[in-house]
C-alpha cells in the first residue's frame, strides 16, 4: 500500500492487501462496510475508506459483491494503465529528438494517450474528461488536480496539444539546465506535481480496491 504525502514524495511501504475472501469474514458473499474498514490498512481515513466503499458498492445494496469488486478492480486497472501511457508520452514527448519526424512513435504515443482522453473529440481535455479518465486510478483528486494545472498553463479549463508539448518542451529544458541554475517556481510546481504522478503510477498497473483506502 502506498500514499503520498504533498506534491512530491513521501511513500510508505507496499503490502499486499487481503483478498475477497479474507475480508468477507463471515463469508456470507458480500464485504460490509465494518468488514471493509476492518480489512484497511492501519491508519487509514475512514471517510475515505467510505467513500471507496461505495463507490464499489454500484448497486448501493450496502454490500460488495466478489463482481463488483473485480469490476472495480479491472476498471482501476485500465485507468491506471491509461494514466502510466499519458506519463510516458510526456516523458517521452519531451525527450525526443527535436529532428524527429512528426510521425516518430512518441508524437503517436502521445497522441494515442490525448485522444483517449479528449472523449468528445473537440481537440482539448476538459477538467471533467480528465477527471472521469483517471478517477478509478491510484491518484486521488488531489493530486489530479495539481497534475491538471501543471498541463493547463494558460488556465482556461482545457488542456490543448499545444500545452503538453510546451510541458514536454519544459521537461526537456528542466533536464538539460538541471545542474546550471536553479528553474523558475512556477515549473518547478509543474515538475514535482508530474513527478509525484509518475512515482505512483509507475509501481504497478493493478491497483487494488483495499489498499486505495489509505
Amino acid at each position: 500500500m502506498s500514499s503520498i504525502s504533498g506534491v512530491g514524495g513521501g511513500f510508505r511501504p507496499h503490502h499486499k492487501p487481503p483478498s475477497f475472501d479474507q475480508i468477507d469474514s463471515n463469508s456470507d458473499g458480500g464485504i460490509s462496510l465494518d468488514e471493509f474498514e476492518s480489512a484497511a490498512p492501519k491508519g487509514a481515513d475512514s471517510a475515505k475508506s467510505e467513500e471507496l466503499f461505495k463507490k464499489i458498492d454500484t448497486d448501493g445494496d450496502g454490500s460488495i459483491t466478489k463482481a463488483e469488486s473485480d469490476a472495480f478492480k479491472d476498471k482501476a486497472k485500465k485507468a491506471d494503465s491509461l494514466l502510466q501511457s499519458f506519463l510516458f508520452s510526456l516523458q517521452a514527448g519531451g525527450t525526443q529528438n527535436a529532428q524527429a519526424a512528426s510521425d516518430s512513435d512518441s508524437d503517436k504515443d502521445s497522441k494515442s494517450a490525448f485522444d483517449a482522453i479528449d472523449s468528445d473529440v473537440n481537440g482539448g481535455i476538459s477538467k471533467d474528461e480528465f477527471s472521469a479518465a483517471f478517477k478509478d486510478s491510484r491518484l486521488n483528486s488531489d493530486q489530479l488536480n495539481r497534475l491538471f494545472s501543471s498541463l493547463d498553463k494558460n488556465g482556461d479549463g482545457s488542456v490543448s496539444q499545444d500545452e503538453v508539448k510546451a510541458f514536454q518542451s519544459s521537461l526537456q529544458q528542466s533536464g538539460e539546465r538541471h545542474h546550471h541554475r536553479r528553474p523558475p517556481e512556477a515549473f518547478q510546481n509543474a515538475s514535482q506535481a508530474y513527478g509525484s504522478a509518475s512515482q505512483l503510477s509507475a509501481q504497478g498497473t493493478t491497483e487494488t480496491t483495499y489498499a486505495k483506502a489509505a
